[in-house]
């Protein structure tokens, strides 16, 4: 492993120095395990653009190209300032909950949202150079491998996804935290020929983001999310005038009288129980689809 990882370190300081696409290694200071880990994965998700970037732990002897600091943790801001001093040329990444008085170029503020981070990153200049750090064997050890990027078809799925099925259908966007809940609904949308491209979404805010980028025919929400619930995003959704008539469905557990009229209230078209059975998803998607052509001739 330590092998494996010094040929992949040595190819991603070649890379910065041929002006090829980069690999850059990425330091996490300030964190909660919890946040560490899920920046890591994020970190690990494959980009268009070319760039990889490789989290590892903060050591003495191993310069980070790019170092994401909480900037409310203020230990990690005098380590962030001790980081500097030996290595000028590291980039920073701020990330605070709420504003900063003077922050740095690259900021991410609020939860820590997959496509937020990572269009921040994204954007991140990083010089070439040709040294090399001396790293003791010991020291790189520690740091975190790389991994293979989580995609909708694994269980840890931990970022949103596109599923491509055939050309000139219908857009859904399908929001869930529960890769399982993904997984079902994608089986299911897969069997309707009139749907051409799945999207997928693990939080409201992830929704509404994406909502802004794509125009969607058809969504399927959960309700109960972590962050913003479903009730919030159907609403925020609805607001939106392209959005004002788009069948939302609600995905949950719960189908008390008191969930449905909060759906109602917020705007959902119906419900979607939790598992999702194949012949309710069908007598559903039936009346869904009818009402899009409809829509479509009239």
């Amino acid at each position: 492993m330590v092998n494996a990882f010094m040929d992949q370190y040595n190819n991603a300081a070649k890379c910065k120095v041929n002006n090829a696409h980069p690999q850059l290694l990425v330091g996490i200071l300030g964190f909660d395990v919890a946040d560490e880990e899920k920046l890591s994965s994020v970190f690990q998700i494959q980009r268009t653009n070319g760039r990889k970037y490789i989290p590892a732990k903060i050591l003495a002897n191993v310069c980070s190209d790019i170092l994401v600091v909480n900037y409310d943790n203020l230990t990690a801001l005098e380590e962030k300032d001790q980081i500097l001093n030996a290595h000028p040329h590291t980039q920073i990444v701020a990330v605070s909950r709420g504003p900063l008085i003077d922050p740095p170029i690259h900021h991410i503020r609020g939860i820590l949202i997959a496509a937020r981070v990572l269009n921040v990153i994204d954007k991140v200049t990083v010089e070439s150079s040709s040294e090399l750090p001396s790293t003791p064997l010991q020291d790189v050890a520690e740091i975190s491998p790389p991994q293979v990027p989580t995609t909708h078809t694994e269980t840890n799925k931990t970022e949103s996804t596109t599923t491509q099925i055939n050309n000139g259908g219908y857009r859904v966007l399908v929001v869930d935290d529960s890769p399982a809940i993904q997984k079902s609904l994608e089986i299911n949308l897969a069997t309707l020929s009139q749907i051409s491209v799945i999207d997928f979404a693990d939080s409201g805010e992830n929704a509404l983001e994406k909502a802004e980028t794509h125009q969607y025919d058809l969504i399927f929400l959960d309700v109960m999310m972590p962050g913003m619930d479903g009730y919030e995003a159907c609403s925020l959704l609805r607001k939106k005038l392209e959005y004002k008539k788009t069948p939302i469905i609600m995905v949950s557990g719960k189908t008390s009288p008191l969930d449905e009229v909060k759906g109602i209230v917020a705007g959902c078209t119906t419900y979607l129980t939790k598992p999702v059975q194949s012949d309710e998803f069908k007598k559903l998607s039936i009346r869904v689809l009818t009402w899009l052509e409809n829509k479509k001739t009239s």
